[in-house]
């Protein structure tokens, strides 16, 4: 019965140590900062909307849930610079993709509306 233990004990042990020292990659995506129920347009029953950065930019995910569904949108960046953005909605009455302008003043009034909910500090690591 000892032996029995000892054993388990030392394949728990193993198990442990090697889940624990598994390299993750430098590029990885990072969440920064993350918000929930933030003052955003469309209006939303429930929204998250969190900072994200990668090997190159970051990116501002906004996903928003209505009555039917949800619909989730993507602001890539770097430094004050919109690079692209689009919206996957994901409803009972559609599922559709729709890419952003990222030169239109609207576009870019929700791109600044967004960023106004992440702190300056965080905002700096997308230069």
């Amino acid at each position: 019965m000892n032996s029995k233990i000892i054993i388990s004990t030392l394949f728990t042990t193993a198990v442990i140590t090697a889940c624990s020292t598994i390299p993750t990659s430098p590029n990885a995506p990072i969440v920064i900062e993350q918000h929930k129920n933030i003052s955003a347009e469309p209006t939303t029953k429930h929204n998250l909307a969190r900072l994200i950065k990668q090997k190159d930019n970051c990116v501002i995910e906004f996903t928003g849930n209505f009555e039917t569904g949800k619909a989730t949108e993507h602001w890539i960046f770097k430094g004050d610079q919109l690079i692209s953005a689009f919206s996957n909605v994901d409803s009972e009455v559609e599922k559709k993709q729709t890419v952003f302008n990222p030169e239109d003043t609207e576009k870019l009034k929700n791109f600044d509306s967004l960023k106004k909910n992440f702190k300056a500090s965080h905002l700096e690591k997308c230069h």
